[in-house]
């Protein structure tokens, strides 16, 4: 059994209630990266987790033998000189470690019997990419020329997210057009602009399951980043995803700080336009005249924050953004290693179309199929797995409006409707697994069905959100989404802020680090 973060529950915490130096709401990658940013300068921090277990999409979870992580599959740039792995390892007093997950990191395998196996050598990736697609070679070239220009100017875009609002207003009429431009186009747009075969532009955009908006809807700059951040291929902790959690609760507590677990959050207090604290379900106030929200930007302004007169303009602009997709999700167990039956490393994604603009699994039509499958093997890529019990998640994105009726229902109380409803849901997930790999059901001695309720339940996402707001360019630009809010001493952090997934959550929880405490800049310039 995997270990989590040693953390204490709500009701039994003896702790004062002020004195703290700063309080953080969630404790996914983006809260855990702040709190151990400010505590690596004496911060004492309170970070504060709805949940019973610490780590948001970076915790694990048990059934028995058979242990499976929720959101850390694959993670790039985890080497000593990659900023990301930088930071991690500052964070965490070089105590989290990352293993390498092998030449061939992911696999896609499209219709009429494609495959591409992609390498964690970005020379070897272009390589393949001019042999198969030889009459793509100019536009490969040029391809991975942009993705370069986006990189260039990742720091930059970044680090205006912590800009003064005044200066912010004064640079970006100038910056934008400019520094930007490629953030302003779709990712669609940029193929089309420079390729001709609807083949290579499918793999180059395989990975949008990564940032959860197909190319006519994602920004180029996501799309860049995120394939530029697999460069080198693959890395998951060693240990295990929850060992995130553990090595940075023991920085914050280091500084004299603290996580507690079933905490959920009902108000952030606000007097006179500058937050004072937070008060719990329950009542309870904790004080702090600085508060970092990083539970997401929509979940922050219509669930914590009371409207005002002064964030009027800020809180319409984030409520007219979307939320990213939900996901369901097949957690597999096995009383034998999944090598056995060929299984690696290397994530499998399963396409039932060469058309990327599919979106999600429209599951109102009986008839139809999931358009991807992507198949983790978390086991299979900890080196300190030990033991014959292995597990595989298996994981396709759907619309929330099948599950919207359900939102406010209690889990385990959703009636007889819902039950039914999953299980016909969870059948028909499971023939489609079968038929691209039979022995991930057949072998399968724990099988068990997730759907986007639990991600609203144990994440208090928007709508099942997995990746907070949706990747497109006006979510990127948007002026609403910076560290510093109209509230005074009141901070946004994760994902919302900077970019989507572990690394993206993590450079937007140490951003608002960086506005509390600009000793903290100087990790990220």
């Amino acid at each position: 059994m995997k270990k989590v973060a040693t953390t204490t529950s709500l009701s039994k915490f003896q702790g004062p209630d002020d004195g703290w130096d700063a309080i953080v709401v969630g404790s996914g990658m983006g809260g855990l990266g702040c709190a151990a940013a400010l505590a690596k300068y004496g911060r004492k921090v309170l970070l504060l987790e709805q949940h019973y277990v610490a780590g948001g999409f970076t915790h694990t979870f048990t059934r028995k033998e058979y242990t499976w992580d929720v959101g850390v599959h694959c993670v790039g740039e985890m080497g000593p000189k990659d900023l990301p792995g930088h930071l991690l390892a500052w964070l965490s007093n070089d105590r989290l470690k990352w293993q390498h997950m092998g030449a061939v990191y992911e696999r896609y395998f499209f219709p009429d019997g494609f495959q591409f196996d992609v390498s964690a050598n970005w020379r070897e990736f272009k390589a393949e990419l001019e042999s198969r697609f030889p009459t793509e070679i100019a536009g490969i070239d040029q391809y991975f020329n942009l993705v370069r220009s986006v990189v260039r100017i990742a720091k930059p875009y970044f680090l205006m997210k912590i800009a003064p609002p005044a200066l912010a207003r004064f640079l970006e009429p100038v910056l934008t057009p400019t520094l930007f431009k490629l953030w302003l186009k779709t990712t669609k747009t940029v193929l089309d602009e420079i390729f001709r075969d609807d083949r290579i532009k499918a793999v180059l955009t395989a990975k949008w399951g990564y940032y959860g908006s197909p190319p006519s809807q994602s920004s180029f700059g996501i799309h860049a980043l995120v394939q530029r951040h697999f460069w080198h291929g693959g890395y998951y902790p060693v240990d295990g995803a929850g060992s995130i959690a553990i090595h940075l609760i023991d920085t914050i507590r280091a500084a004299g700080g603290e996580c507690l677990v079933r905490a959920p959050v009902d108000e952030i207090l606000v007097k006179n336009g500058r937050t004072f604290g937070v008060r719990v379900e329950g009542g309870r106030t904790f004080r702090s005249s600085k508060v970092i929200s990083a539970t997401g930007a929509i979940p922050t302004v219509s669930k914590l924050l009371k409207p005002t007169p002064a964030t009027r303009t800020w809180r319409a602009e984030i409520e007219s953004l979307k939320s990213s997709p939900p996901h369901i999700c097949l957690y597999l167990g096995f009383d034998q290693s999944p090598s056995k039956w060929g299984a690696t490393t290397a994530n499998l994604w399963f396409y039932e179309t060469w058309d990327m603009e599919f979106g999600e699994w429209d599951i109102a039509d009986a008839k139809s199929e999931a358009p991807v499958l992507y198949c983790s093997f978390p086991s299979l890529k900890d080196p300190q797995h030990q033991g014959n019990h292995h597990t595989a998640e298996v994981v396709t994105f759907v619309p929330w409006s099948c599950f919207e009726k359900w939102e406010n229902s209690r889990r385990g109380m959703r009636g007889k409707e819902y039950q039914e409803f999953k299980k016909t849901l969870e059948a028909r997930f499971i023939a489609q697994v079968r038929k691209h790999r039979p022995w991930l059901i057949d072998q399968a001695k724990h099988i068990e069905f997730s759907t986007p309720l639990s991600t609203t339940f144990f994440a208090r996402s928007h709508q099942g959100a997995i990746y907070g707001l949706e990747a497109t360019p006006r979510r990127f630009l948007s002026p609403a989404l910076r560290t510093r809010t109209p509230v005074k001493d009141l901070y946004l952090a994760g994902g919302d802020v900077a970019s989507l997934g572990v690394t993206g959550a993590l450079v937007g929880g140490v951003l608002a680090a960086s506005s509390i405490e600009p000793r903290v800049l100087k990790q990220l310039v």
